[in-house]
């Protein structure tokens, strides 16, 4: 696994143009009619290769990191981790756990915990699989205090690093969470025959779900190549972006959460693949050969998404075709083990062929940050 410098890397800032829209390469399915969805915010491929595209002359082995959000003050937010929840005073009004919580009640956060071995409620609820994979419950309280719900999706980088550090008592529920800062905006699209006013038959109607950022918020990302600005294509529907120059390395924190073998705690930064068994392409919330680590996972629905390949037909003749989805390991994923895997890993990145593994590696998929329970 990879270790990374977050200050090696030149970092930019892309402010979006227009509506972005990144497909996820897949045909439509039954019951969808002709609407393309747009998974967002973008994988790193997708951003990777926008930056590229600035290389002249064409640049092979690049290093790469990202994306994430940035705001007009070029603060940076990632995904908040999926265990972290809301405290307040006890009251009449239960709150429950997965519901938004109301700033106006919270005065602190907590994580949910793997049950306890010897709770007597959890004694008969086991895992199906071998290991010590615990049920995830709510956070032990004081007897005055009661969970209020979730805090927002998105978490301010120096927040992340205060999780990291066990430090929760310093987090502000206003200051340090954001919303998804961007909406929906559905593009219709009519292609009329060219000999009468009726629409075409095949193609006619198409509708495009896009993405807008809502205004001063873009993306940020690292490069091991530096001095690069201008107008680039994001994605694959013609979208652009403007891309800047950061001057101050905005990670460098990041560096000292890359493991030391001691931490019991694993974030993950970036989307990653967990294959659920050997040699096999069949992906899951964590990968096989952690089972007998891991006490506790809290994650969220996958990331499905593929992409175009080159195939060669029996004829001997290129064809390009969709490859099959993953599911990827969605960034806020949180693992919790009695040990870390020995060596620690970096990256949750598994299954994954040889040739195409160096790719995933090189643009840090399943980036790890490891802390303090």
């Amino acid at each position: 696994m990879r270790l990374i410098i977050m200050t090696e890397l030149s970092w930019y800032r892309l402010d979006p143009l227009d509506v972005l829209l990144f497909r996820d390469s897949r045909p439509f399915q039954p019951g969808e009619g002709s609407w393309a969805k747009s998974l967002f915010p973008p994988l790193p491929i997708t951003v990777f290769q926008a930056l590229r595209s600035l290389c002249d002359p064409y640049t092979q082995n690049l290093e790469f990191l990202g994306p994430f959000l940035i705001d007009a003050k070029n603060q940076v937010w990632v995904d908040t981790p999926k265990d972290l929840v809301c405290i307040g005073n006890k009251s009449n009004e239960e709150a429950d756990i997965n519901d938004r919580a109301d700033l106006s009640k919270v005065k602190g956060f907590a994580r949910t915990q793997p049950a306890a071995t010897d709770d007597p409620a959890w004694k008969d609820v086991r895992h199906p699989l071998p290991g010590k994979l615990r049920p995830i419950v709510e956070p032990t309280l004081r007897e005055n205090e009661q969970t209020q719900g979730r805090p927002a999706p998105l978490m301010r980088l120096d927040a992340l690093v205060l999780y990291l550090q066990g430090k929760l008592d310093q987090l502000n529920a206003k200051e340090h969470f954001h919303d998804l800062p961007w909406s929906t905006q559905v593009l219709p699209h009519i292609k009329m025959q060219t000999t009468s006013r009726t629409v075409e038959e095949e193609a006619g109607y198409f509708t495009e779900v896009a993405n807008r950022l809502h205004p001063g918020w873009g993306f940020v990302a690292g490069i091991s190549v530096a001095n690069r600005e201008g107008v680039v294509r994001i994605g694959g529907e013609g979208h652009q972006a403007q891309v800047h120059a950061l001057k101050k390395h905005l990670f460098a924190d990041l560096e000292r959460f890359q493991g030391t073998g001691q931490e019991t705690l694993a974030y993950v930064l970036t989307p990653g693949l967990a294959p659920v068994v050997a040699d096999a392409p069949v992906y899951g919330l964590y990968p096989h050969d952690w089972q007998e680590h891991l006490i506790g996972v809290v994650g969220d629905r996958p990331l499905l998404a593929g992409g175009l390949s080159t195939f060669t037909r029996r004829n001997g003749q290129l064809q390009l075709g969709y490859s099959a989805q993953r599911a990827y390991v969605r960034p806020g994923t949180i693992y919790r083990f009695a040990q870390p895997p020995s060596p620690q890993p970096q990256q949750l990145l598994g299954g994954v062929a040889p040739k195409a593994r160096t790719t995933f590696e090189k643009l840090h998929y399943g980036q790890l940050l490891w802390g303090t329970a």
